[in-house]
């Protein structure tokens, strides 16, 4: 009888084994996610209290509760939570130990005039001022210049040139809401100085380096751009190729502003990603395997943030794309089971590099934005959702139409989950809500794609004589897109005015219907 029972037994113990080893692998599978929600959650604290407790305060906690997870590792539950003790409170001193500008150095603000320094990010140019961050000889911290000039030309101010400025620096104070000083501070510059265009003496040019090339080659296309296009036009292709709003008019930014567009002229992870899926889809449509074309691309992301510039937002975005693009090449390589690849974990893992390299940066609105509406768009993306599965079904109901149909879904998904990522924090921080974004999005998106497309071709013939036909299209475009967002912007309640408790409310409302779709997709497989 036992002998009879004994492989009914055994099969029921490999079926319990696999149950486990299944649950347990669906805990695992989102660990990095927990690290940093843990991470983030301790730099949040640690702002609050982490600068009154002793130093030695988070290392010992965090020993305890290292401790407490060996002590308890046949317990998987407590060792994980343990486990994200640990990494709180590692948050905590990581913040704790993240120092701030001393208030000695806005003491000296004001005793200030005549500064010698090195400029160390590639200038803004508009039409009546150029601006660029100066780190002076003496001084530990950098200093945010504005130099005012009638139609400053191109080409006057490089990245890594030696100038000697002449004014009076200031303290930044907030306005209109804004914590200017602090979103300064994060940068390490501590004060602020406007000077008239005879204040400003270059007494050497920039050393050779990979940079200043860069910002040299960045201004000669500017200012083919301007010899080309309109001055509204060439405002709107700098904003969008290059993230320079400076010479943008008013009333053309307001408009993008109204119409919840404005984060088409802030070069991020939305024109990374556009660029980045064109090339990606030409690299596989030659045939190259993923292990292949994905350093390719990220050749292409660094030539991307050397012309550019090293903008934090284009940091952010190419960091998203490193971490994103690992797991698909260690599983290309069979380094990696490729079902164990999780966007969210490389979306985890980036967010724990750049807080853990500038803890800072986690309240910065930029950050929280980039993250919002990424981590939206892969949860949205990933199982159990799939919306992707389901614009590929639903298109293949219109048969050979299809073809039009499923990009529009798709930009129609992709809006949508974005909004509700982006949506929450824009009403916290600006206090607006924009009813008429996704519409918008669904609308300027393509052009704006398109536009980058165009703008790219045109600036690589810059150099030859059909650069004149190469910019009639991109001009056009942009002329197209001006349109659009005009419009948007006149139409009535396209802003409101909310309170910032909204923000909060949206967050949570957003959550609250992931989390519901996710629980019945999960019931009902």
């Amino acid at each position: 009888m036992s002998m009879t029972n004994a492989p009914i037994v055994a099969g029921e113990g490999e079926v319990d084994k696999t149950h486990t080893d299944k649950i347990l692998y669906d805990k695992m599978r989102y660990l990095l996610v927990r690290v940093a929600l843990a991470f983030g959650c301790g730099a949040v604290a640690g702002r609050s209290i982490g600068q009154s407790l002793p130093l030695w305060v988070g290392p010992v906690l965090a020993a305890v509760a290292v401790s407490a997870s060996i002590w308890r590792r046949r317990s998987p539950v407590f060792r994980q939570a343990a486990l994200l003790a640990a990494v709180f409170c590692f948050g905590v001193l990581r913040v704790a130990t993240d120092q701030d500008l001393p208030d000695s150095l806005r003491l000296k603000a004001a005793s200030l005039q005549a500064i010698e320094g090195t400029v160390v990010s590639y200038p803004n140019i508009g039409s009546s001022h150029i601006s660029f961050t100066l780190r002076p000889v003496h001084l530990a911290a950098r200093i945010r210049i504005t130099w005012f000039s009638d139609a400053p030309p191109i080409g006057v101010v490089h990245y890594g040139d030696h100038l000697r400025v002449v004014g009076v620096a200031e303290v930044p104070q907030p306005f209109e809401g804004f914590d200017y000083p602090a979103y300064l501070a994060r940068q390490g510059i501590f004060a602020t100085m406007a000077i008239d265009e005879d204040e400003l003496e270059v007494l050497g040019r920039g050393r050779r380096s990979l940079l200043v090339l860069g910002d040299r080659i960045r201004q000669v296309v500017l200012e083919r751009l301007d010899q080309r296009l309109r001055p509204d036009q060439s405002a709107v292709a700098r904003s969008l190729l290059f993230g320079d709003r400076t010479a943008l008019p008013e009333p053309i930014e307001e408009a993008f502003s109204r119409s919840g567009l404005m984060h088409l002229l802030a070069v991020s992870g939305l024109h990374l990603g556009i660029f980045l899926g064109g090339a990606w889809w030409a690299l596989r449509r030659l045939g190259l395997r993923p292990r292949v074309a994905y350093p390719l691309v990220g050749v292409l992301v660094l030539v991307v943030l050397w012309i550019v510039g090293p903008r934090v937002s284009l940091i952010r975005a190419a960091m998203l794309f490193a971490f994103l693009a690992l797991g698909s090449v260690l599983a290309d390589l069979g380094l990696m089971l490729r079902r164990s690849i999780r966007s969210l974990n490389g979306l985890a893992a980036a967010a724990i590099t750049m807080l853990a390299l500038r803890p800072a940066a986690l309240f910065d609105v930029g950050f929280q934005l980039t993250f919002a509406a990424t981590a939206s768009i892969l949860i949205a993306f990933s199982a159990p959702l799939e919306w992707g599965r389901w614009i590929a079904d639903d298109a293949e109901r219109f048969g050979r139409w299809r073809i039009l149909v499923r990009p529009v879904l798709m930009l129609a998904a992709v809006s949508c989950a974005a909004q509700a990522g982006a949506t929450p924090v824009i009403a916290w921080h600006f206090e607006t809500f924009h009813p008429l974004a996704l519409v918008g999005n669904l609308l300027a998106l393509p052009l704006a794609g398109l536009a980058l497309w165009c703008g790219l071709g045109a600036i690589l013939v810059s150099g030859t004589p059909i650069f004149s036909a190469a910019i009639v299209p991109f001009s056009t475009i942009l002329n197209v897109l001006q349109r659009v967002v005009t419009g948007l912007s006149g139409v009535p309640y396209s802003q409101l005015e909310v309170p910032r408790w909204l923000g909060l409310w949206l967050g949570g409302a957003v959550v609250y219907a992931f989390a519901v779709v996710i629980y019945e997709r999960e019931s009902s497989s």
